[in-house]
């Protein structure tokens, strides 16, 4: 953290509005990563301004991307989606097959947040084949995730469950403990949706234990989940 605040007063001091917005960039995904969302947010619309200023395309998806992400977790999916949305308008003029995946993958997301289910399954399934694509298996594995929860949603959950199971089997391969265990958490969410309460609260238990193990803040509402039982 200091190191990025050093880097931003010496691009400000020598006006290197480049220099300024990666440094605003990078303050707020470790501020997201610390959770401190309204901090990440003014970091993040700096960087944006002048992303725009420079005409900077590519940084402006990474920001638009970014913003989402924050405005999410901080309850404004509505938000966060017009943010996923513009980036993916903005990708025509900078990026690759996987970045497009990345982005639709998080738009999906987004739409099954509000609520519009027929368009997240659109934007995660194409994700998904972009992803498969371009060999990117851990943009390949968050899909198949958001795809198991569009479907728990859908009250498909059989489907959900499969995809849940290949999400899974992708992030053990890459060794993605985090994501793993956010998996198995959801899987348990669907067990227990249809009953299966036992298979849950193991599934769940497993979870706890990859959380507990990385310190991760997910682990209290998985613990939740057991306490529930």
């Amino acid at each position: 953290m200091a190191t990025l605040r050093t880097a931003l007063a010496a691009a400000q001091r020598l006006r290197d509005r480049a220099e300024q917005a990666r440094a605003h960039r990078c303050l707020g995904l470790t501020y997201t990563r610390l959770e401190r969302y309204e901090d990440a947010h003014a970091h993040l619309r700096q960087a944006l301004k002048l992303y725009l200023r420079l005409d900077d395309r590519a940084g402006q998806v990474r920001t638009h991307q970014s913003l989402s992400t924050v405005l999410e977790r901080q309850g404004q999916p509505h938000a966060a989606l017009r943010h996923a949305e513009r980036a993916i308008e903005l990708y025509a003029h900078s990026g690759s097959k996987a970045d497009l995946g990345r982005l639709l993958n998080s738009a999906g997301w987004c739409h099954a947040q509000v609520g519009d289910m027929r368009e997240a399954l659109a934007h995660c399934q194409r994700a998904a084949a972009l992803a498969r694509e371009a060999g990117d298996r851990v943009a390949e594995a968050a899909t198949w995730d958001s795809l198991g929860y569009i479907r728990h949603r859908l009250g498909q959950h059989a489907p959900a469950l499969a995809a849940y199971r290949h999400a899974l089997d992708l992030r053990r391969t890459i060794g993605h403990r985090c994501g793993e265990a956010n998996t198995l958490a959801r899987i348990g969410d669907t067990q227990d949706a249809i009953g299966d309460r036992t298979a849950a609260r193991a599934s769940w238990r497993d979870a706890l234990a990859i959380l507990d193990g990385m310190d991760e803040p997910g682990a209290d509402a998985v613990r939740a989940r057991l306490g529930a039982g």
